[in-house]
């Protein structure tokens, strides 16, 4: 492993793609761009179960292969127009005098319905994509992070905290982590 660069590690700010088709086209490959990023957290919960022998003392004589549940969560920096189309579009209304987007609760969603209707694919792509990993999601669902607020004050950046709850999507995979150009995007 080469040594790597510090300042690179620390922040890996990048843009968000809805919907790409390819990276053998120009950015956004062939999406939707949904605005830039400054936070971004793949997180696992995953949990391994282990299996305890009585007749060892209670040693672990197995260990089951664990379930792959992941969210993608981060932080869209300012109020992106195409960001709250793409992902509430259940919620979403184009203001009609200014025509930009109004974010309507509790929009056309139904608690206790599948949420499926409203996955999209996502690439998350860093602003360095030789020295930081990129991130496609097969078939996410997106909705606010857990306890999301929206600070409208001069002390907070005013942006869109957004968790996409990973699923399998068609090909059976539910994502990729790695270098921009060796993520398959189909």
């Amino acid at each position: 492993m080469a040594s790597g660069n510090v300042s690179r590690v620390l922040r890996a700010p990048g843009r968000l793609v809805v919907n790409p088709t390819g990276l053998g086209v120009t950015f956004p490959y062939g999406g939707t761009e949904v605005g830039k990023t400054r936070l971004v957290v793949l997180t696992s919960f995953n949990t391994s179960i282990r299996i305890e022998c009585e007749g060892l003392g209670n040693e672990a004589s197995d260990v089951l292969e664990r379930t792959s549940r992941y969210v993608f969560s981060c932080f869209i920096r300012a109020w992106d127009d195409d960001a709250i189309e793409q992902f509430f579009a259940s919620n979403f209304v184009q203001g009609s005098t200014s025509g930009h987007s109004l974010l309507r609760e509790p929009g056309n969603r139904v608690a206790g319905a599948s949420a499926l209707e409203r996955a999209v694919k996502l690439l998350y792509v860093p602003d360095d994509p030789i020295s930081n990993p990129a991130v496609m999601i097969y078939r996410g669902v997106p909705d606010w992070s857990e306890n999301a607020e929206l600070a409208f004050q001069r002390q907070e950046e005013l942006g869109l905290p957004l968790a996409v709850e990973c699923v399998r999507g068609s090909s059976g995979d539910i994502l990729e982590v790695g270098r921009l150009a060796d993520i398959t995007i189909a």
